[in-house]
């Protein structure tokens, strides 16, 4: 399982360098431009992003400053947005790194942004942490076509075509 883990925050990080470089294709302007989405434009919903992964991470190590809301979009230009982004897949990638396989059958105790303490098992929080970086790409990338701009490929499947990173991996 840890191996899976690793992968994926290899397989996040090549998704957002490629979506990235298509946001990079537009304007300031569009970027921050208000749409009928969650969070209300591409740059805000890149900013919810690192500020969720952020927190995750902060549950997941015991580290990082808190994070208070997930609402919020502290990085209004893309450079800013972008190297925030690359601190939180550093940092992913290194705690799934070290990852001890045994804690992946374990539970995380954290509290909610809105004060519940909460036990749930570890796998599912890792899971989530990763599908939930998904599942807004998938909006950023609809966001970009109807701006004209088509991303390059961010599938899973177009990662492992790639680079082989699951090939072999077992249980």
């Amino acid at each position: 399982m840890k191996r899976l883990f690793v992968n994926r925050a290899l397989y996040s990080r090549w998704a957002n360098a490629r979506l990235y470089a298509a946001m990079a294709a537009l304007s300031p302007e569009t970027l921050a431009a208000p749409s009928a989405v969650n969070f209300g434009s591409i740059l805000a919903i890149a900013n919810h992003l690192v500020l969720v992964d952020r927190l995750w991470l902060n549950r997941f190590t015991g580290q990082g400053a808190p994070v208070t809301t997930v609402d919020a979009a502290p990085y209004a230009d893309l450079a800013a947005l972008g190297a925030a982004r690359e601190v939180e897949e550093r940092r992913a990638l290194a705690f799934c790194r070290a990852l001890d396989p045994a804690r992946c059958g374990g539970t995380l105790d954290y509290v909610t942004t809105d004060g519940t303490p909460t036990t749930l098992p570890l796998a599912l929080c890792l899971d989530h942490f990763f599908n939930h970086q998904t599942l807004h790409r998938g909006q950023i990338s609809g966001l970009l076509g109807a701006y004209g701009i088509k991303a390059a490929d961010i599938d899973l499947l177009g990662f492992e075509r790639e680079t082989a990173a699951f090939a072999g991996l077992s249980g």
